[in-house]
């Protein structure tokens, strides 16, 4: 039998981040996640994306008292820079004074960081390779495979795909409606000029916006750019369209 007093399904960046602020609160906590360690794994390419931390995550990562650690990877970016077709660029600010700015963070670090965070917490229990695949929400169980769990509480933090979900809309009647956007993305990199520095102003977040589809960049600390490319998954200017490397 289960003793944890709340059962999380998912270990991205909310699982953890939540299971902190439970475990403060006197929880147990038993935090499942489908995917390997990525502490230990090599991660695959294309979908890592940089974030822009803003107030609301830099008082979440104060509150369970790792953004100090944090804070020295975060770069700060003071509005968004917009390339225009004929390569002209303008600057929106974010706020009114240089003080009001977002931070550019790698995901995967802020990832890392929160699972480091949680794996040191005695109230929490943290588990890879569990992909959740049935649920007995009448006799509180879950299933990862053939190894079933029993819950007390159990709270999805599993994603806008979550499996949790998926398993609750086939029980019962939710009410749920999910409308895709039709766009997927990919990761793309502007690396470091030959000199070792930044090749555009490393203190903005760069928007090409291009009606249906656009490109942003923002700065990581290797004097890199991460770029991620939204676009639709078919049609004109899609990833359906998208044919070779050039």
């Amino acid at each position: 039998m289960n003793k944890f007093d709340i059962t999380l399904v998912g270990a991205g960046l909310s699982g953890p981040l939540l299971a902190s602020y439970l475990s403060k609160r006197g929880y147990k906590v038993d935090l499942y996640e489908r995917r390997s360690d990525m502490r230990k794994a090599p991660q695959g390419a294309g979908r890592s994306i940089n974030l822009a931390l803003s107030a609301r995550g830099i008082k979440a990562l104060t509150d369970i008292g790792i953004f100090e650690k944090i804070q020295k990877n975060l770069i700060p970016m003071k509005g968004r820079m917009l390339h225009d077709k004929n390569s002209n660029t303008h600057l929106q600010l974010y706020g009114q004074n240089k003080d009001e700015v977002i931070y550019s963070v790698s995901r995967s670090f802020l990832n890392i960081s929160l699972l480091d965070h949680v794996e040191r917490q005695k109230d929490i229990q943290l588990s890879f390779n569990h992909e959740l695949t049935d649920a007995d929400f009448e006799n509180k169980k879950i299933n990862f495979g053939d190894k079933a769990i029993s819950f007390n509480r159990l709270i999805g933090s599993d994603g806008f795909t979550s499996q949790l979900r998926n398993l609750m809309l086939k029980k019962e009647d939710l009410k749920f409606r999910k409308k895709p956007l039709g766009h997927g993305y990919k990761e793309l990199t502007i690396p470091p000029s030959l000199n070792g520095k930044y090749k555009m102003d490393p203190n903005a977040l760069h928007i090409w916006p291009r009606g249906n589809f656009m490109l942003i960049a923002l700065p990581n600390m290797d004097k890199s750019f991460t770029c991620t490319l939204f676009a639709p998954m078919k049609g004109v200017g899609s990833f359906e369209k998208i044919k070779s490397s050039d």
